[in-house]
């Protein structure tokens, strides 16, 4: 039976890991005007389209994250310059609920000023002051 060596196979497996896909396409979009032709649109658009794909491409060989927003950041850049209007992806909107904790201050269990029987005084509150559950 024939042995595999493993190193260049892990090598193969690492520089693969390493490697980015640069975007398709942008995920936002130009509109055009009612005065603009489909032809000069068209240019405008892949011309946008290849400024867009250099950029993503230096920032591929640079190792970089994040390539379909600056694919998108250019393009939209670019498109706006010629005058488009520019519509991107809707934005999730997220319903603030309030936490399980309560964070005011609590009931104080130190010393604290007397001021005869009967009467209660709350004293400290806020941030450090006292025992807490």
């Amino acid at each position: 039976m024939k042995s595999v060596p493993l190193l260049p196979i892990a090598f193969c497996l690492a520089l693969g890991a390493c490697a980015s896909i640069p975007p398709s396409g942008p995920s936002v979009v130009a509109v055009a005007g009612e005065n603009v032709s489909d032809q000069k649109f068209a240019r405008d658009d892949a011309e946008c389209r290849a400024r867009a794909h250099g950029g993503a491409d230096r920032a591929a060989a640079n190792g970089e994250l994040g390539l379909q927003n600056l694919y998108d950041s250019v393009y939209a850049k670019c498109m706006s310059d010629r005058g488009y209007q520019i519509e991107g992806p809707p934005v999730p909107r997220y319903a603030w609920r309030p936490g399980p904790y309560f964070y005011g201050p609590g009931p104080y269990w130190g010393p604290g000023p007397f001021y005869g029987p009967g009467v209660a005084v709350y004293y400290g509150g806020g941030w450090g002051y006292g025992r807490r559950w």
